[in-house]
């Protein structure tokens, strides 16, 4: 699943409410918190290549509000893989030492749904709902979780159940963002963009959330002027992994290699844990440019990671390295293949028909090379 189709935001916070719209992206969703292990294998036992708090004794009281916060930090660049590790564990001991409410069948489905595991964190979400059937997190995230999987009734129906229990913008972005997946992405553009100007909504995390899905599907139909004036609206000031993601496919696809580069060249050198989707436009622009490896040569080592764990959590951050750095059409049709078995968004189609289309053009190429030996062969046997 690609970042920017999966934006995994903020939680938005209203005076009856509050939601989380989860990432990919692209949904709400754009998983774009595609965190990431250390840039290589440690050949010392010893080594230290990151250092994270152990449990105490204040652990077990954490609260649930106090957990959904800590799990609200994991969008920012560097902090995923610790914070929905440790806030996995939480919830666990939760639900083993008392009886789960609504929050916390969610929370332990936001987890899931970071980690992939997409099935059990709609049957987490189903728990949620049947213990509070107006929680309007749990259908936005599950939702965001049957898109995700290519289920566009599943997530329609889940957007029109908000009907009552929402404000009618949130029920048009989720509902929106579900057409423009289903064969009507201007149409679908069109009428959201008449509706955040209609509306000018007021809470910061709401705008955020869906000046980028306008960012998403301008950016789909080639408008990448549109696309970046709605992601000025955003600010950049302390963008999360799928703002910042986003942001730079957009100036990757205005050739802005150098803004791309300057920019997250100093997000990812501040972070000890850097994450895929960064490194990976890191690498993009680099490569560009070409007057340095440097990024180039730590996603290659996060790579042959990645690939020696067979890790499908990252598989279209692989397919696009394959595409568009060290290109191989092998692998990245391989990669390309691995994503679409768990997420079948948009983008996720589009990823595996170039992978499809690259791998078939080198192909033929090889025919056409082996078809003019052959008959150079001829002459000169004649």
């Amino acid at each position: 699943m690609q970042v920017t189709t999966g934006r995994l935001m903020q939680m938005i916070k209203y005076p009856r409410f509050c939601f989380n719209m989860g990432m990919v992206v692209s949904a709400c969703l754009w998983f774009m918190g595609n965190s990431v292990a250390a840039p290589y294998t440690p050949k010392e036992t010893s080594e230290v290549v990151a250092t994270w708090k152990v449990f105490n004794a204040t652990d077990q009281q954490m609260s649930l509000d106090d957990i959904s916060d800590f799990i609200e930090q994991g969008q920012y660049p560097g902090e995923a893989d610790y914070r929905y590790g440790r806030a996995k564990a939480w919830l666990q001991a939760k639900m083993a030492n008392t009886s789960p409410n609504a929050q916390t069948y969610y929370l332990y489905a936001r987890v899931l749904q970071h980690q992939h595991q997409f099935d059990r964190a709609i049957k987490a979400l189903e728990r949620s709902i049947e213990l509070k059937p107006t929680a309007i997190n749990s259908w936005l995230l599950k939702a965001n979780i049957h898109l995700v999987q290519g289920d566009i009734v599943g997530a329609r129906q889940a957007c029109l159940t908000l009907m009552g229990k929402a404000d009618i913008l949130l029920i048009s972005t989720c509902a929106l963002e579900v057409t423009s997946q289903n064969g009507k992405l201007v149409e679908s553009y069109k009428e959201l963009a008449r509706l955040y100007e209609l509306y000018q909504p007021s809470d910061e995390p709401e705008k955020s959330w869906i000046v980028q899905i306008l960012a998403d599907m301008a950016l789909k139909q080639g408008l990448a002027e549109q696309a970046l004036d709605y992601l000025n609206q955003a600010g950049m000031g302390n963008a999360p992994v799928s703002l910042l993601a986003l942001w730079s496919d957009v100036q990757l696809s205005l050739n802005q290699h150098q803004q791309v580069y300057d920019k997250l060249s100093k997000v990812v050198s501040q972070n000890a844990i850097q994450d895929d989707a960064l490194l990976l436009r890191l690498a993009i622009a680099e490569k560009q440019l070409g007057n340095t490896v440097k990024w180039q040569w730590a996603f290659a080592q996060r790579v042959k990671l990645r690939e020696q764990r067979q890790d499908s959590l990252h598989a279209s951050d692989l397919a696009n390295y394959y595409l568009k750095v060290d290109i191989q059409p092998k692998k990245a049709l391989y990669w390309a293949k691995i994503n679409w078995q768990v997420a079948r968004q948009a983008n996720d189609r589009i990823l595996l028909e170039q992978a499809k289309e690259l791998f078939k053009k080198t192909e033929n190429d090889k025919k056409s090379v082996q078809v003019s030996r052959n008959l150079s062969l001829d002459n000169v046997a004649s």
